[in-house]
């Protein structure tokens, strides 16, 4: 289920809370509150419109729980690390991974990003290398 800001992040989705985006009250209520029935009574993945992983969870296919939410990580407790060679699309989530590299369109394991063509593209969106970011 692709939607707009009837929910900003899945937490929001499964703790019941409405976006802080609305014109009408009771009509953000009911139309969460029809959304949640849905998936109750459908399997579906959900990508709401500011998680990080959306993605990832249509891409696995991860069907929404709302009896059973996945595990968040406080921000207190996030941890910074060392890069990790690998690089994100901004708009799309893509990983660049240079130990897998792109084999389908002609990039063997092992390249690094920077070693990439400057007219390689990204696998998913098309955009170009300038819409990576370290990660």
């Amino acid at each position: 289920m692709l939607h707009g800001d009837v929910t900003y992040t899945d937490e929001a989705l499964y703790e019941n809370k409405l976006s802080i985006v609305y014109e009408d009250v009771k009509a953000a209520r009911e139309t969460l509150d029809r959304v949640r029935e849905f998936i109750r009574n459908h399997p579906t993945v959900y990508v709401s419109t500011h998680t990080p992983l959306g993605y990832e969870n249509l891409e696995a296919k991860k069907v929404v729980d709302l009896d059973n939410p996945p595990e968040i990580i406080p921000p207190g407790e996030v941890k910074a690390k060392e890069a990790t060679g690998k690089y994100v699309c901004s708009i799309c989530g893509y990983v660049y991974d240079p130990e897998k590299g792109d084999p389908e369109h002609g990039i063997p394991a092992g390249t690094k990003f920077e070693d990439l063509p400057d007219d390689w593209k990204c696998p998913r969106c098309r955009q170009g290398k300038d819409k990576f970011a370290k990660a």
